[in-house]
């Protein structure tokens, strides 16, 4: 009877309570920032009678429910709260929920957030927890590789020293932004990562748009724009303390709070970081500071905000590439593509062991002649006299023990490692932001700024002299010795040397306005203008560091001193300013709808440059004649007698120069159903020149200098739902008059050497690129992406080479046709799978591969005359060394838990975690290597290897 009842209940329960249970399904959510797609923590969660649950940290929510139709109600302090209609059934649901801020959001008018379903733009939004959990102790760039079309590497590997490139334009053609502020150098348009350490510590999000992006601004945006936003008021409040370890003694401290929006509406922010480490690659030590302080007070419908942050720092560089069998003499030889023994062969000739004769007629064994061996024998690398320091190989070191004589007593210092390339530097940025919500329909913004750098890079005068070429590295304990010590510098005064160390200064003040009005014309149409202001000075000198064992030198550089002594902290070889200033308007309608959204920008912007050389004899303006006047100078002119102390004299400079430039951009988007919209954009910027390409060393105008232009059209397809996510884009840059970085140094047929500034290089930038996330379970989500880039030269033209004083001396012929552009990879793909095990704990695996990396070159290497070997026998140019491609896979994982109203976690991150050598960076044709120079092939070029293994742990505290 009881084993009756027992069977009568099993089947009971099995038939009639176990599908009831069964029935009870899963919601799944995450609740976004509509504005920045950054994931809110700590949302409300509501559906049916009562149930709910909060956002986790990674802004999403789950619960289980039983079927039928609920209101879900998501609320959050700031914002809209949003109600939306679910219908649960027997499987698990995924909803994604938008919500509109309340706040005054600067970030929609200023800073020019692209929106997904209307901005008609390709971009990516990195937001903070993929920074905490990806980035680890490396430069923000490099977290940005898993963004199509991206490729950063760490350069020479020293930290700070990163290097980004967008659509294979490099970062000087890349706008760089700090919360709708430019930041790329007025003078260079370089971006120096160093100056930014721990600003990933309040960090908002960071919005990659490629292509001209959807700036106002007149930027240099060719291959993109990265937009970094940090926290604000419209924050929840909250607080960090994290430790972080790392490889070769790296450690970091970040303590860091945001208050929030406060009841009398007041907000900070605030944060200290501070770092320390030995590099991994040799001699590369790191140690930095970082602040950030931003206060914001609302009044009514006034937002004003105050913000001031700074990374004073100072690390050790690797600067110049090396040749490949420098580093590695394995990984050299493997780059062979010919049979092993013919490598062989051409080892035993390579070494001298067979004679010239021998080898050639040799080769008929192989069934090669003189001419057949060529494509073998461009690959091979000579490893005779090859240093084989290893990857981590960096020359800019030696030994040193510094010691002093002291009443016939030698006082010896510690014996160390000393680096030879040293930057150090600081630039505090401050800035100060009104944003006034005058009426449902106008909005005025206003952001005044103020950038100060001091800093510079330390380095030997010269290293000829000191270079060991048996190790590698700098013999720095012979200089010293010599300096201090030699009979032949004892001079009267003390030791006179002629090598030293010293430090390149660059220093600026930069201070700007930034001006926006925006006006909704109807409830669909918003129309915009403002100005933008910029006043830069840049001043670059050379300075004695450190005498280095010496007491003086003597140099006759400056025609203004009256004494040939120089002594630490004296200026010599050079001192100059650039003076830069920049005046734009800037106007844009945006039409937006349900369906349809498009937008029309107008810049204009007028650029000039000014340049004073103190290194040149002061000018001394008589109206019919100008007088050129130094130190000892005296000069007779119409019976005056005209010298130093004559009044009106001032330094040498050249007045101003200005380019007048303009962008026309517009694009469509349609939103095709709620799920999918398409758009297309196009665009046409005319550019100002760089201020290094407009002037040389001594006040040197470079001839005929003109703007860049660029036309660019883009078209791309988007699929969103709550389980799956995919961009497809397209674009298609063609870029005209593209100049160099630096001035070519050019040697004429009479053997004197020329710097000249090539105008009307002109590449076409083209691609495709596809990146999806698909969440498989809530708890398991797949990323991954696609980017085939086809850019290339299409040039066929003569340079134009001039003197200093605009004399044309010679042209010189170069031919770029179907040549591909190098320094970055063309073909990238990348795939990451990220686990939730269990509530709390992530595992994340991360693989990225590059290929189709052409190096970098000097496209007036490609001339028939001078360079044979730079064309092929059909008469086309050749193409530069491929680069060997490679992948990198990583390792994230952590752990977070609340306790109480806490919370802890610990993160490791293992990068490049299987150890892989791989080339990053590499100049074709490298005339410092020391090797053969216009071969085109790895031979010939100095290369930077990537960074091995290395991995960092961090233990934090949130409250």
């Amino acid at each position: 009877m009881k084993r009756s009842l027992t069977l009568t209940g099993i089947f009971l329960y099995m038939i009639i309570l176990n599908p009831l249970f069964a029935q009870r399904s899963q919601v799944h959510g995450v609740v976004n920032d509509r504005q920045t797609g950054e994931t809110l923590i700590g949302a409300n969660i509501l559906i049916g009678h009562g149930l709910g649950t909060i956002t986790d940290d990674n802004g999403r929510f789950s619960m289980t429910v039983d079927p039928g139709t609920y209101e879900l109600q998501v609320s959050y302090v700031g914002f809209e709260t949003v109600r939306q209609e679910v219908t649960i059934e027997n499987r698990p649901v995924f909803v994604e929920i938008n919500l509109q801020s309340l706040t005054l959001d600067e970030v929609v008018v200023v800073a020019d957030v692209a929106r997904s379903r209307e901005t008609p733009v390709a971009f990516t939004n990195v937001l903070p927890r993929k920074i905490q959990e990806e980035l680890g102790n490396q430069d923000i760039p490099l977290i940005l590789n898993s963004t199509p079309g991206v490729y950063a590497t760490q350069s020479g590997g020293g930290d700070g020293d990163a290097r980004i490139t967008i659509r294979g334009f490099n970062q000087r053609n890349v706008a760089v932004l700090l919360d709708g502020v430019p930041v790329n150098d007025m003078e260079n348009g370089w971006v120096y990562w160093s100056n930014w350490f721990g600003l990933d510590a309040v960090t908002r999000t960071i919005q990659v748009q490629r292509g001209l992006g959807a700036s106002k601004l007149a930027l240099p945006a060719v291959g993109g724009t990265i937009n970094i936003l940090t926290k604000g008021i419209e924050n929840k409040r909250s607080g960090t303390l994290e430790q972080t370890f790392g490889n070769d003694g790296f450690m970091r401290t970040n303590l860091g709070f945001s208050s929030g929006q406060l009841k009398n509406n007041w907000s900070f922010t605030l944060a200290g970081s501070y770092k320390q480490g030995n590099g991994w690659v040799e001699q590369t030590w790191t140690k930095g500071w970082f602040y950030f302080l931003r206060l914001d007070k609302k009044i009514g419908n006034h937002l004003f905000g105050i913000s001031g942050m700074g990374a004073p720092q100072s690390h050790a560089q690797r600067s110049y590439t090396s040749a490949i069998k420098q580093y590695s003499t394995s990984y050299a030889t493997g780059l062979f593509e010919g049979p092993s023994e013919l490598y062989q062969w051409m080892s035993q000739f390579n070494q001298g062991a067979i004679s010239p004769a021998e080898f050639y007629s040799g080769l008929e064994n192989f069934g090669l002649d003189s001419a057949g061996v060529v494509p073998y024998y461009t690959n091979f690398i000579d490893t005779v006299g090859a240093l084989n320091n290893g990857v981590k190989y960096n020359p800019h070191w030696g030994w040193l023990q510094r010691f002093t004589i002291e009443n016939g007593d030698t006082i010896y210092g510690e014996k160390e490692k000393f680096a030879e390339r040293i930057n150090r530097y600081h630039k505090p940025q401050f800035t100060f932001r009104h944003f006034w919500q005058a009426s449902d329909r106008l909005t005025v913004s206003n952001i005044a700024y103020l950038s100060v750098g001091r800093g510079g890079g330390v380095r030997l005068l010269t290293t000829s002299n000191v270079e060991d070429k048996q190790t590698g590295y700098l013999n720095l304990q012979s200089l010293y010795n010599t300096n201090y010590l030699s009979p032949d510098y004892a001079t009267p005064d003390g030791q006179r040397v002629h090598n030293y160390f010293r430090i390149l200064k660059n220093e600026h003040v930069w201070y700007g306005m930034l001006s926006t009005l925006s006006f909704k014309a109807t409830p669909f149409l918003n129309l915009s203008g403002g100005v933008d202001l910029r006043s830069y000075t840049g001043k670059h000198y050379d300075e004695i560091y450190d005498m280095f064992g010496g007491d003086y030198t003597r140099r006759f550089d400056n025609p203004n001193q009256p004494s040939p002594i120089r002594k630490e902290g004296d200026i010599l070889s050079y001192h100059n300013d650039g003076l830069v200033k920049w005046g734009g308007l800037f106007f844009q309608a945006e039409y937006t709808s349900d369906k349809i959204s498009t937008f029309i920008n107008l810049t204009g912007a007028n650029s000039g440059y000014k340049r004073i050389d103190y290194f040149l004899k002061k000018v001394l303006d008589l109206g019919d004649t100008i007088l050129n006047i130094g130190y000892r100078d005296t000069i007779m002119y119409k019976g005056e007698l005209y010298h130093r102390e004559s009044p009106g004299l001032e330094y040498a400079s050249v007045g101003w120069k200005w380019f007048p430039g303009f962008t026309v951009k517009g694009g469509v988007n349609y939103n095709i159903t709620k799920n999918m919209n398409a758009f297309v954009n196009l665009g046409y910027l005319d550019k100002a020149p760089r201020f290094n390409n407009v002037f040389y060393y001594d006040n040197v105008e470079f001839t005929n200098v003109k703007n860049e232009k660029v036309a660019a059209l883009e078209a791309g397809y988007n699929y969103h739902s709550p389980r799956f996510t995919a961009n497809l884009n397209v674009y298609h840059t063609r870029w005209t008059n593209r100049p160099f970085d630096y001035a070519p140094l050019i040697r004429g047929a009479d053997g004197t050497e020329y710097r000249a500034n090539i105008n009307g290089i002109n590449a076409i930038h083209k691609g495709i690129e596809l990146d999806f996330v698909f969440k498989i379970r809530y708890n398991l989500f797949w990323e991954g992406l696609v980017s085939l880039g086809d850019w290339r030269y299409n040039t066929r033209d003569s340079l134009m080479i001039f003197d200093n004083n605009q004399n044309f001396v010679e042209s010189r012929f170069f031919n770029t046709m179907g040549v591909h552009v190098g320094d970055a990879a063309q073909t990238q793909l990348g795939t990451s799978l990220r686990y939730e095990p269990v509530k709390g704990w992530y595992v994340t695996g991360k693989l990225t591969w590059f290929s189709r990396h052409y190096a970098q070159f000097d496209p007036i290497t490609l001339d028939p005359d001078r360079y044979p070997r730079s064309f092929l026998k059909d008469g086309s140019p050749r193409d530069s060394w491929l680069l060997p491609e490679y992948y990198l896979f990583d390792i994230h994982t952590g752990y977070r838990r609340n306790i109480g109203n806490y919370r802890m976690g610990i993160r490791l991150s293992i990068l490049n975690i299987l150890d892989a050598d791989y080339i990053t960076d590499a100049q074709n044709n490298d005339q410092y290597t020391g090797q053969t120079t216009n071969s085109f092939d790895a031979r010939s070029s100095g290369v930077f290897f990537g960074l091995g293994r290395r991995f960092t742990l961090s233990v934090s505290f949130d409250f």
